[in-house]
């Protein structure tokens, strides 16, 4: 091929590889008239539905939303609603295998879907949160499913001037925040010995479903002021840990041991809500543990407390009774005596001893009866999950330092009344001059 010839097929070849490939930029007064394909094809938007998951555009669908009444039962509402026995019975049938639709009560609320005058589907709130739908239409299918829930963070603070249930509803929030921040700070607080003056913030969580309040839900953080002690609390939360722990990242709740012996002993008699007593030959409950050890084994403290009661009562012989904080409680029955100084107001360390093995009272032999109590209930000390002290592991700490410096900030941020500089000068006034 002539040389002249190949120079021009090349040329040729490289222009049209450049006009194939390096395509130029789309001028900007071309942007707005580029059409997609979504705009080509057209696409109808998705029917709107309830929560439930029925379509409520549909005209022709009528919702009846009641209550159920006293003495009112499934079999009376779906009657009322137009469903034969018959069908009554087999969404009865078929519902069992997933909801008791029997335990229906009074207060609970229901919807009824009809469609071109037949009902067709039900709702059942179980709970607040809790429902059941039940479609009959074709197939009868049941679910269960519950309401999203809706957290939102408030804050509150308030000084204490008589007790701090009171403080907290006069702040007009539910008096359950007290008792939630009780459960928070119950080892290091004596909540039934808090004074005048003390004070609180808190950052907490209301909980809703569907718009309607549900209460308290997760306290994020809190500041106690007691006695001139300041005690803060974080809530932490991964797929792994979670608890309430103080700035360091120490666990704010305190362990109490299994039993209260320094050494293993023998149970010789277990919780039982109906055991023959051995003494009285008759059918009662016994609320504890016997632990059976030689007279005047050392008794010792399962944890940090204050001494309620020390003194002989009748059939538990010589007894102590330790309040831990406002959820556990522990008493020790049938002691032969009690340890120097031991006595009620007095406080004890965890493993302190508090008195001696013996067989006072009701006793047919030598032994201890140990019971524990949570919120005043008494409970099996053997099987019961007990609190545990576990600080944050390494691993977590730069997580929850970013929660505490979060938090930290909107606690210092919020602000108490404004007398609780003078609040707290009038009661060292007071001080000063009883």
């Amino acid at each position: 091929m002539p040389r002249i010839a190949l120079g021009g097929f090349v040329i040729l070849l490289a222009v049209i590889s450049f006009a194939f490939f390096e395509r130029p930029e789309k001028p900007e007064e071309l942007e707005d008239n580029i059409i997609t394909i979504q705009e080509l094809v057209e696409i109808p938007p998705l029917p709107a539905k309830d929560i439930y998951g029925f379509v409520t555009e549909d005209s022709d669908l009528e919702i009846i939303e009641d209550v159920i009444k006293r003495n009112e039962s499934l079999y009376i509402i779906l009657r009322n609603h137009g469903l034969s026995p018959q069908q009554i019975y087999n969404i009865q049938n078929i519902a069992s295998e997933t909801v008791n639709l029997r335990r229906i009560m009074p207060g609970q609320k229901y919807r009824i879907y009809k469609k071109n005058g037949d009902a067709v589907a039900m709702v059942w709130h179980r709970s607040k949160v809790n429902y059941a739908t039940i479609e009959w239409k074709n197939d009868i299918q049941v679910e269960l499913n519950s309401i999203p829930i809706i957290r939102e963070e408030a804050e509150t603070a308030g000084i204490i001037n008589s007790s701090l249930y009171e403080t907290i509803i006069g702040q007009g929030v539910s008096q359950r925040l007290g008792v939630e921040l009780a459960d928070v700070f119950g080892w290091e607080i004596d909540f039934f010995a808090l004074r005048s003056g003390d004070h609180f913030k808190v950052i907490y969580e209301n909980l809703y479903a569907n718009g309607e309040y549900l209460g308290i839900g997760n306290i994020k953080a809190a500041e106690f002021q007691h006695r001139g002690s300041v005690h803060k609390a974080y809530y932490f939360e991964n797929d792994e840990r979670r608890g309430f722990f103080d700035e360091e990242g120490n666990s704010m709740q305190k362990e109490l041991l299994k039993a209260p012996f320094n050494y293993s002993q023998r149970i010789s008699s277990g919780f039982s809500r109906s055991r023959l007593h051995p003494i009285l030959n008759q059918r009662r409950p016994h609320y504890g543990t016997d632990y059976a050890a030689p007279t005047g084994t050392p008794i010792i403290s399962v944890g940090d407390g204050v001494v309620t009661e020390a003194q002989y009562r009748g059939g538990n012989g010589n007894i102590v009774q330790i309040r831990h904080n406002n959820s556990y409680k522990t008493a020790y029955l049938h002691m032969s005596r009690f340890a120097a100084g031991i006595r009620p107001g007095v406080e004890v360390k965890q493993g302190q001893v508090i008195g001696y093995v013996g067989q006072t009272g009701l006793a047919t032999g030598p032994h201890l009866c140990y019971r524990l109590y949570v919120n005043d209930q008494p409970v099996n000390s053997v099987t019961v999950d007990l609190p545990a002290a576990e600080s944050l592991e390494e691993r977590f700490v730069e997580e929850y330092r970013s929660t505490v410096q979060l938090y930290e900030t909107r606690l210092d941020d919020i602000s108490l009344h404004r007398d609780l500089a003078s609040s707290s000068a009038e009661k060292r006034d007071d001080t000063t001059g009883s």
